[in-house]
């Protein structure tokens, strides 16, 4: 065989074991590359999952985060302590401190003379009927201490359901709003527990102004 005969075989023989060691390389790395792959798939799929899930929960909880003032300023609860109800569950931070806080149903009233429909019945907003002791009337109120405003004690005009007679409220109030009319607005003093849970309303005697909206018939 001619040297140069050899020579070509011998780069050839030598290609034919770098193509070999390619080979061999590559069933090695491509496993590899396979699990990497698998693996991110599982992680990408459980960060998209977790999100999911985090979303759905987001907004669940059990107080609602629409605008305006949480009534926590006339209602008590079952050990007679002041607490909080009304149509909205925004709090601010004094009102928050308040315990045994619920929401009430309310309707829709203002100054319309038209009757407005509700599972109570019939909301008969006609100026002048008495309200008495075991009706459920439709009010608004705003709430003052020492002629002040104070957070959490309106309804902002937004109406609140009060059966009188049932002891919701604190001492005195549902007794004022007895023998006035719907439409009419009037004040009624009342003072708050020693033990409300609010430091600025605790044993406080305040002013509340009271709108009558309607009488459920």
């Amino acid at each position: 065989m001619k040297k140069e005969n050899r020579k070509m075989a011998q780069e050839r023989r030598a290609q034919q074991r770098e193509a070999e060691v390619r080979k061999q390389k590559a069933k090695k790395v491509i496993p590899i590359v396979i699990v990497i792959a698998v693996i991110a798939v599982v992680v990408i799929g459980i960060i998209a999952t977790s999100g999911l899930f985090g979303g759905k929960k987001a907004d669940g909880s059990s107080v609602s985060s629409s605008s305006g003032d949480i009534v926590t300023t006339i209602n008590t609860d079952s050990t007679g302590n002041a607490a909080g109800t009304g149509d909205t569950a925004a709090a601010s931070s004094d009102s928050s401190a308040s315990t045994g806080t619920t929401s009430q149903d309310t309707a829709s009233a203002g100054a319309s003379s038209s009757a407005t429909a509700s599972s109570k019945g019939t909301l008969n907003t006609t100026e002048g009927t008495v309200v008495q002791k075991g009706d459920t009337v439709n009010i608004d109120y705003t709430g003052y201490l020492k002629g002040k405003a104070f957070d959490g004690g309106s309804t902002n005009g937004a109406g609140t359901d009060l059966t009188l007679g049932s002891g919701t409220y604190i001492d005195g109030f549902e007794d004022q709003v007895e023998g006035h009319k719907v439409g009419e607005t009037f004040d009624i003093q009342v003072t708050f527990p020693e033990d409300y849970g609010v430091s600025d309303l605790n044993g406080q005697e305040v002013t509340f102004t009271v709108t009558i909206n309607g009488v459920y018939q």
